[in-house]
């Protein structure tokens, strides 16, 4: 009798616990095979219908920006720059994004500072994410140190996982979860 009721309360725990960070995989794959032909398509040209799947925006941050910067600083968050699973390696198709970032770094001689933010999908532990992000942005800073940009105007920082801007459990949400963000720090 007392073996079954350890059974139950170990079963009980078990459940409220939950088990390993893994997302549901039969979800996404279901997920995956509803999309149409016209996402996937959106999807490669970057515009992406996410009315329901828990996007996030991020706003940009700090009262101190001056009226000449804002609009830079606005210019700045608006470029993203995407990766490939498990990659740091900057895609061929985000290299115009990379030379754009470093012309409009180049044009404003104020004195400043970007923060390169890297990002991962849910996928992976805590640490292998938070490395994994930390390689992307710096696999970016060194693109735009190599296309002259000054390296004392580049920090870096990694959100692993943890700033996402889709929590759909689907690939094509993952995919927006690779990334790199900009930010202005006056």
């Amino acid at each position: 009798m007392n073996k079954k009721l350890l059974f139950t309360a170990i079963g009980g725990l078990l459940l409220i616990t939950g088990c390993s960070k893994q997302p549901n995989l039969e979800n996404a794959q279901q997920t995956e095979q509803n999309m149409t032909t016209q996402q996937n398509t959106n999807l490669q040209n970057g515009s992406v219908n996410t009315t329901n799947a828990n996007v996030q925006t991020q706003t940009i941050q700090g009262t101190t920006i001056t009226v000449g910067n804002k609009n830079f600083a606005k210019k700045l968050s608006k470029i993203v720059i995407y990766f490939n699973f498990d990659k740091y390696n900057i895609r061929k198709d985000q290299w115009p994004k990379v030379e754009k970032l470093a012309k409009l770094i180049k044009s404003n001689s104020a004195n400043y500072t970007i923060r390169i933010e890297g990002n991962c999908d849910e996928w992976g532990t805590e640490e292998y994410n938070y490395a994994l992000g930390l390689k992307r942005a710096n696999s970016v800073k060194n693109a735009l140190v190599q296309l002259g940009v000054d390296p004392k105007k580049l920090t870096v920082i990694s959100y692993g996982e943890l700033n996402p801007v889709c929590t759909a459990h689907a690939k094509w949400c993952w995919r927006l979860n690779r990334r790199d963000n900009f930010t202005y720090l006056p």
